[in-house]
């Protein structure tokens, strides 16, 4: 039975990472559109980290099913740190920063976010989990 589920687990493993992916790279730029326009609150921040624990949850599944990870899930988990910094960024920017201002400060973490995106994408790619 435990087979079975971890084939399941497999089977689905790379059409969930592109949608974490996809889910976690396009809140990083919302979230840097948000600072910018001086519309991001204290409020906003479990928009913003909720698909952060959601990603963990998903790398800790994984992790527990591999006995060695995958180069994707290996890219995934930078992807979870670059992430991590860019709204760790956002809250520090958004009480200093706006406009064009804001978004030069936080051009480093979502490239950082974007770049590791797209490693998680060859990675999977290359895989033929896409």
């Amino acid at each position: 039975m435990l087979a079975l589920l971890t084939g399941c687990f497999w089977r689905t493993y790379g059409r969930l990472m592109q949608t974490h992916v996809d889910v976690l790279v396009s809140m990083a730029r919302k979230g840097v559109d948000l600072v910018a326009s001086r519309r991001f609150e204290p409020e906003s921040m479990p928009e913003l980290t909720y698909p952060l624990e959601r990603a963990e949850a998903f790398a800790r599944a994984a992790s527990e099913r591999s006995a060695e990870p995958p180069a994707s899930l290996l890219a995934f988990r930078e992807l979870i740190a670059r992430y991590r910094e860019l709204v760790d960024a956002l809250d520090r920017v958004r009480r200093e920063k706006s406009g064009d201002d804001a978004r030069t400060a936080l051009a480093g973490p979502l490239a950082g976010v974007e770049k590791a995106g797209e490693a998680v994408r060859a990675a999977l790619h290359a895989e033929g989990r896409t």
